[in-house]
């Protein structure tokens, strides 16, 4: 059986799901490598699943020693050199970053073995690269075999580029935990969406826009809460209510927001909320999941649930997750920054889905069904390693 080493510098608690998938392969022997600790404050997976059986649930998982160094921007691992000169696998597969400086040593190493080393990365998505983005294009990027990447915008740019032949980079995406979401999504009744929205506000005739994230300056909810209260304040124009879940910095401010444009009766928090359940109610039930920033994951756990997306179309600074909004059919895009457009986009698509459709749940549910999905990276990666791609 071919094996494979996948060395990350931590494990993110959102990402169990595709190594759990790939821990199931029954021609590649997967062993994750990464470090206990992060430069951030992110919930991560429980290391005692390394304790574990693979049939009981665990992970194939090794720890590096991980020293974060010029405050906290650059990364050596401990025991990585080590591994790219002993370590007995057929292809590593790195966190394509630069600023991890012993994956520079590494990939080289195991290519100077004759090994395959690819990087699972976001890669470049700017139109116009600045002077750090083509250090990585004329040179880390040319370390490696091949990439598994997060989108098709950035495959285009390395292709522009020709960092790589085009048949060793390959598009994966980006996946949640798709098990539970499919066993707790359904085609909701209208009547449920009638019930849902009276649970919160005082009518069930207008729609709810659900924002779900983090609640700081970076998602611009105070364009999401100006765009209601413009629509508020016109004639013939689709009044909703919002319901925030999740909490932070900004809330106390929103809160001020919200009551000078007189909106306390249409702005619900909901507050910090874990319970998968009770997120996956909520987002069926919305009509449309709106984030004016950038929109990452939050994506595609909300067209997990049927829920359409609207979120910017500046695509310099959007997350890959954002090519799983189709204009018309899974969400909208709206001018980055314009807090008339995003208005404009959220009444537009109000008024063809004044109540959300199976028609539109279904189209959300086929994005993720099709590539949102671990089994789908899992597919790519094990054609690419195994040479039949």
């Amino acid at each position: 059986m071919m094996k494979c080493a996948i060395v990350y510098h931590y494990l993110a608690s959102y990402r169990q799901p595709i190594f759990m998938e790939l821990m199931k392969s029954t021609n590649i022997e997967f062993t994750l490598y990464s470090g206990k600790n992060s430069e951030i404050n992110i919930h991560k997976i429980n290391i005692e699943l390394a304790n574990k059986k693979i049939s009981d649930g665990g992970l194939r998982w090794e720890f590096l020693k991980n020293t974060w160094i010029f405050n906290k921007k650059f990364l050596w691992q401990s025991g990585l050199v080590n591994l790219s000169v002993f370590g007995k696998y057929d292809s590593y597969i790195f966190l394509g970053s630069p600023y991890h400086l012993s994956t520079w040593f590494a990939v080289i190493i195991v290519r100077l073995r004759g090994k395959k080393a690819y990087y699972w990365m976001h890669g470049v998505y700017k139109d116009k690269p600045r002077v750090h983005d083509f250090l990585k294009l004329k040179l880390f990027y040319k370390l490696p075999n091949g990439f598994f990447l997060y989108g098709n915008r950035s495959l285009s740019i390395l292709r522009k580029y020709n960092v790589k032949p085009y048949n060793n980079m390959h598009v994966i995406y980006n996946s949640l935990n798709y098990v539970v979401s499919a066993e707790r999504r359904s085609l909701v009744s209208e009547i449920s969406i009638f019930n849902f929205r009276v649970k919160y506000f005082k009518t069930a005739l207008e729609p709810v826009v659900v924002f779900i994230g983090r609640v700081n300056s970076i998602k611009r909810i105070d364009m999401l809460i100006d765009a209601q209260s413009a629509l508020e304040n016109s004639i013939d124009k689709v009044k909703f209510n919002i319901l925030i879940i999740g909490d932070g910095e900004e809330r106390t401010k929103l809160e001020r927001q919200i009551t000078k444009l007189g909106l306390q009766d249409h702005v619900y928090f909901f507050g910090e909320v874990y319970d998968e359940k009770i997120i996956s109610e909520i987002l069926m039930y919305s009509d449309v999941c709106v984030n004016p920033g950038e929109v990452g994951l939050t994506a595609i756990h909300a067209l997990s649930y049927g829920t359409p997306v609207i979120s910017h179309d500046n695509l310099n600074i959007q997350m890959p997750e954002v090519e799983a909004i189709i204009p018309g059919l899974t969400g909208d895009l709206y001018a980055y920054g314009n807090v008339q457009n995003l208005a404009e986009s959220i009444n537009k698509w109000l008024l063809l889905n004044p109540i959300k459709t199976h028609e539109v749940m279904k189209a959300c549910f086929s994005v993720i069904d099709n590539y949102y999905n671990p089994n789908y990276q899992r597919k790519i990666i094990e054609k690419v390693l195994n040479n039949k791609f």
